[in-house]
């Protein structure tokens, strides 16, 4: 029992010193030091890409999550699948048609718990279409870093990615995961 107790206090020793080590404040980061992937499937085989142009803002409190704040831009022409084929397809006009929509915005308001991390609900906005996503992210301190690890789910057609032939998912797949990897530091070091 006594060995349970110390456990418990150690745990909550830990949390407070986390909390602690997460300040309050404004972070932001872009390509330049993480990674922001999307994963599909194609002829039933998986393939994975990533955009190499997008920015991240972040406004974050542990002590008031539901004050948090989450804004990213994306250039969509950034998309890189390492095939070369695939991506001309991807950028023009029945995907991303990144000549009439050369950015894609993500927005929320508020964070809650989740599990060992957190939940943001805002909205995607992708070839002129807006929609609710949620978002699912941890955040971890470093000296001059904060680490943000996260993923989130869409459907492409939701957002009309894929016309014509495309529309249809006997060739690629509805479902797209998002994965990311940021190191961001204060905004103001960025500025």
């Amino acid at each position: 029992m006594a060995q349970a107790l110390t456990l418990r206090l150690a745990a909550a020793c830990a949390a407070l010193l986390w909390a602690n080590a997460v300040r309050a404040g404004a972070w932001a980061g872009d390509g330049h030091a993480g990674a922001l992937e999307f994963t599909a499937m194609q002829a039933g085989a998986r393939f994975t890409g990533r955009f190499a142009d997008f920015h991240v803002d972040l406004d974050f409190d542990i002590a008031a999550p539901a004050k948090g704040r989450l804004h990213v831009t994306i250039a969509t022409a950034s998309a890189d699948t390492r095939d070369l084929d695939r991506d001309g397809i991807l950028k023009g006009r029945d995907f991303f048609w990144c000549e009439r929509h050369p950015e894609a915005t993500y927005h929320a308001e508020g964070f809650e718990r989740d599990g060992k991390g957190w939940r943001a609900t805002g909205t995607l906005t992708l070839r002129g279409i807006t929609r609710q996503v949620p978002v699912h992210f941890e955040v971890a301190p470093g000296t001059d870093r904060l680490a943000m690890k996260g993923r989130a789910d869409v459907r492409r057609l939701a957002f009309g990615v894929g016309q014509g032939d495309w529309a249809s998912t006997e060739w690629i797949g509805d479902e797209v995961a998002i994965a990311f990897d940021l190191a961001l530091r204060p905004a103001a070091a960025g500025q």
